[in-house]
């Protein structure tokens, strides 16, 4: 391909796995921000703020220039809860977190707005106008207390958004087994059936997040580089990007013909860009 204009990447199994850059992830940035291709981090992670992601990248020794901008999972689930609290303005929107510090950071802007209160304090006898919803984030060990916070939140009518879909995560602590938004829900699933929604990838407001941030109006001319197929290239087909799935992370390539989403290229590694993309 010669008529990309930009790269988004995601983050855990594609540029780092857990405490470790992924071989050669330095060399293919330094040669990016020599081509004039845009580049973007785009990932379900939300337990972490935009600046101590760049901070942990940097320590690994990849700092980006503030023109690599980033969107991460508690990003998409603030800037949900942002429409919604702008679509009705009458009614009182209370959220609650259950989640990392990054998450509750994040969240917590919203309480700039006059019908908005972020506290994870609830009452039997909210408001009637009070609309409940409950944020669940990955979180780096599930406690008893995190289960009963979502019983208690579900009894009382909370709609429960999820961070993200993912059932595991190449996380910056190198543990596969975190607690992930779906483990809690299903571990609380035997006691009280709830409806969630997930505002992570593939969630559409992904796409018109990175649109808007690269300022690319064809989305064919956007390269998105992921290494799961349900999040990361469906969140690409859906989008009308080219979609490039690496093996370094979630995905192995036995196992591709289970899926019906495709992704338009597959290589090892991001260091085999140059196979894929004729650098201007």
């Amino acid at each position: 391909m010669n008529d990309i204009n930009a790269i988004v990447f995601d983050m855990d199994g594609v540029i780092r796995i857990g405490e470790r850059l992924i071989d050669g992830a330095v060399e293919t940035f330094k040669h990016l921000n020599t081509t004039g291709i845009r580049t973007m981090i785009v990932t379900n992670e939300c337990r972490y703020t935009v600046d101590e992601l760049r901070e942990e990248l940097e320590e690994l020794g990849l700092p980006l220039p503030d023109s690599v901008q980033f969107y991460t999972a508690a990003l998409s689930a603030r800037d949900y809860l942002c429409e919604k609290l702008k679509r009705f303005p009458e009614e009182q929107i209370h959220i609650g977190i259950l989640g990392e510090s990054g998450l509750y950071q994040t969240i917590s802007s919203l309480s700039s707005y006059k019908n908005c209160i972020v506290s994870n304090e609830i009452s039997e006898h909210e408001p009637e106008n009070s609309r409940l919803y409950l944020v669940i984030g990955t979180v780096n060990r599930i406690k008893i207390t995190h289960l009963d916070m979502i019983l208690k939140w579900i009894k009382l009518g909370a709609r429960v958004i999820l961070t993200c879909p993912d059932s595991t995560d190449p996380s910056s602590k190198g543990d596969f087994n975190l607690g992930m938004p779906s483990h809690m829900l299903h571990m609380t699933g035997y006691n009280i059936k709830t409806n969630s929604y997930s505002t992570g990838k593939p969630h559409p407001i992904h796409r018109r997040k990175i649109i808007k941030c690269l300022g690319i109006a064809d989305p064919s001319k956007i390269l998105f580089v992921g290494d799961t197929i349900y999040t990361d290239i469906r969140l690409a087909e859906e989008s009308g990007f080219k979609s490039c799935l690496v093996l370094s992370g979630n995905t192995k390539i036995e196992g591709l013909g289970a899926y019906t989403i495709d992704p338009d290229f597959v290589i090892n590694d991001i260091t085999e860009l140059d196979k894929i993309i004729q650098f201007k």
